[in-house]
């Protein structure tokens, strides 16, 4: 799941077989040279997260677009992967897929960090 190669390669798999039978392609993808790097799963939900890649447009500026996993849906937002982290963690997110965080995780309790040593140890 870490080798960004493999899974670049699995998605682009995956994808092209999905768009081949009938499912929508969305319309970010349709620009000339465009690629998707995927950079993040959520398990059990079957969500991923993909850098959208352009040409002669550099790392720090590529934006997010997330697929539901297990559905036809997408959603693209024009940001970095740190500010739709960001945004995801603060609970500013407009993404319909993180909005039941409020639910799992206390407010107050999303911006508090700790070291995998305390994490692991609860």
């Amino acid at each position: 799941m870490y080798d960004l190669v493999a899974q670049t390669a699995e998605r682009e798999e995956i994808l092209a077989e999905l768009w081949e039978s009938g499912e929508e392609k969305p319309s970010v993808l349709h620009e000339d040279d465009v690629k998707l790097v995927p950079w993040a799963f959520v398990e059990g939900a079957g969500h991923f997260l993909y850098w959208v890649v352009r040409p002669d447009v550099a790392p720090e500026e590529w934006t997010v677009i997330l697929n539901e996993g297990r559905g036809p849906l997408w959603e693209a937002y024009p940001t970095s992967c740190s500010r739709f982290i960001l945004d995801v963690v603060a609970g500013t997110s407009t993404s319909f897929y993180f909005t039941h965080l409020d639910d799992i995780v206390d407010p107050d309790d999303r911006t508090r960090f700790l070291p995998n040593s305390q994490v692991l140890i609860r």
